[in-house]
């Protein structure tokens, strides 16, 4: 069995690899489970998902790919998809992963390194079939215990991680420092949006579809969105420090005026500065946390997205 799946991941990956120079755009909307709660996954919801993912129009992909794209002059098809899963469970490589592997999908496994063996979670000879079987693994973590994190994969495994995915949600100066220090190539943090490749690749959004985010009419929309390009998006750091924050960016497109929301579920004031500055206007966060996304549309009606997420300073 292991045998034959190996060979599926391998011709999968090849035909993905060589479909990726031939097709000019380079962006890919990456999905996200998680499954950190003592609930089970819940496999009849990921099966509709996976009837959808399966259709011809969805190309799905990698994290190394994204990595190899990303840092070299390869593009991506358009509709470019990545699978990520956030768990220790057992249930992954029990029941989510033969799903998967049944339909050639590949994906990306992030797990917390200091929870593995733990009750009702994998081992690391789990973690290590997974991987021996096309499975990419990356490690979830906090500034607090990512060097350790880093340390127990590698004593661990045959490799080292690629890929990161910020606990917390939200990136720090800390992480991104240790992760270029261990050749850690990319990182998502809590932000919704497609991945552009002018974006910080320690800094990429991603779409939660899990539980209250899993509904399909959600999953069709972020499947069929585009990057809302933007630049100087500005607070720069992972904090804001004005509550009302000062918050806005430059569109590459001047056509895409968007409309702006926040997680204090109102519509914000979208003011636009010489036709590209737009500055965003909104109430107080009164959480630890402020998510604002914006949207678009492009000439063929197709939403672009672009989401930030910042810690609220008290």
């Amino acid at each position: 069995m292991n045998f034959i799946l190996k060979i599926t991941f391998f011709i999968t990956f090849l035909y993905i690899s060589n479909f990726i120079t031939k097709v000019s755009l380079g962006n890919i909307v990456v999905i996200s489970y998680e499954n950190t709660t003592n609930e089970k996954f819940d496999i009849g919801m990921f099966k509709e998902h996976i009837k959808i993912l399966k259709q011809d129009k969805y190309y799905i992909l990698s994290t190394n790919n994204i990595i190899n794209a990303m840092l070299s002059t390869k593009i991506l098809p358009n509709y470019s998809v990545a699978i990520t899963v956030a768990s220790n469970k057992i249930q992954i490589i029990n029941t989510v992963w033969p799903i998967l592997a049944k339909q050639s999908l590949p994906f990306t496994l992030f797990i917390e390194p200091n929870l593995i063996g733990n009750k009702k979670n994998m081992s690391w000879n789990d973690i290590n079939i997974l991987h021996n079987n096309g499975v990419e693994i990356g490690i979830k973590g906090t500034p607090n215990n990512i060097k350790n994190s880093i340390n127990l994969f590698k004593n661990n495994m045959s490799t080292k991680p690629s890929s990161y995915l910020y606990k917390l949600g939200i990136w720090s100066d800390k992480e991104i420092k240790i992760l270029k220090e261990n050749d850690i190539k990319i990182a998502f943090g809590d932000n919704s949006g497609p991945v552009s490749f002018k974006m910080n690749m320690y800094k990429l959004p991603r779409f939660n579809i899990s539980g209250k985010f899993s509904n399909i009419k959600r999953l069709k929309t972020v499947l069929n969105s585009l990057p809302l390009e933007v630049s100087d998006v500005l607070p720069l750091n992972n904090t804001l420090n004005n509550n009302p924050p000062l918050y806005g960016f430059t569109l590459l497109n001047k056509n895409h005026k968007p409309n702006c929301y926040t997680n204090n579920n109102d519509k914000v004031e979208v003011i636009v500065l010489n036709e590209t500055r737009i500055e965003v206007r909104s109430k107080k966060f009164t959480g630890s946390k402020a998510r604002i996304n914006c949207i678009s549309l492009d000439s063929n009606n197709r939403l672009l997205w672009h989401g930030s997420l910042y810690w609220v300073h008290k």
